[in-house]
């Protein structure tokens, strides 16, 4: 077996679990702006009533929040960020399990697992977006694909 700098398999797998990683990541923080956003300017729709702000400024406002929730259901962090992280605790585990197997130990079957996990992740997620992205233009929630 090649050594672990030369390991293309283990190369890959790294490769992809930074990838889902950088994703769960960037959704993550996504999803807390679309949401923190969400809550300031539905108050802040409400105070603007309330106060008897320019009707100018509380529409201006109140368009925000609309678009705020347009975009929430458009982009959908919040699934991205399920789906990644998913996908990236999945990797590395099989990373892990792999790992713990002493180089001169990696023999076909240990890495045609690893392979079979690699694959199998990256096609469960990509299941998982799509019947996701389906549901969405059919206007049904789809149920999670395992």
């Amino acid at each position: 077996m090649p050594p672990e700098s030369e390991d293309r398999l283990l190369a890959q797998a790294l490769e992809d679990a930074a990838r889902y990683a950088r994703t769960r990541t960037r959704s993550r923080r996504w999803h807390w702006i679309t949401e923190l956003s969400s809550l300031f300017t539905g108050a802040a729709t409400v105070v603007a009533a309330g106060i008897g702000a320019p009707p100018a400024v509380t529409a201006t406002v109140a368009g925000a929040t609309v678009f705020i929730g347009g975009f929430r259901q458009v982009f959908n962090y919040t699934e991205r960020y399920v789906l990644a992280a998913e996908a990236w605790t999945r990797l590395r585990l099989a990373i892990q399990r792999y790992q713990l197997v002493p180089e001169e130990d990696r023999d076909d079957e240990v890495r045609q697992h690893l392979l079979d996990e690699v694959e199998a992740t990256a096609n469960d997620e990509l299941q998982a977006w799509a019947a996701h992205r389906r549901g969405l233009r059919s206007g049904t929630e789809p149920s999670r694909v395992r």
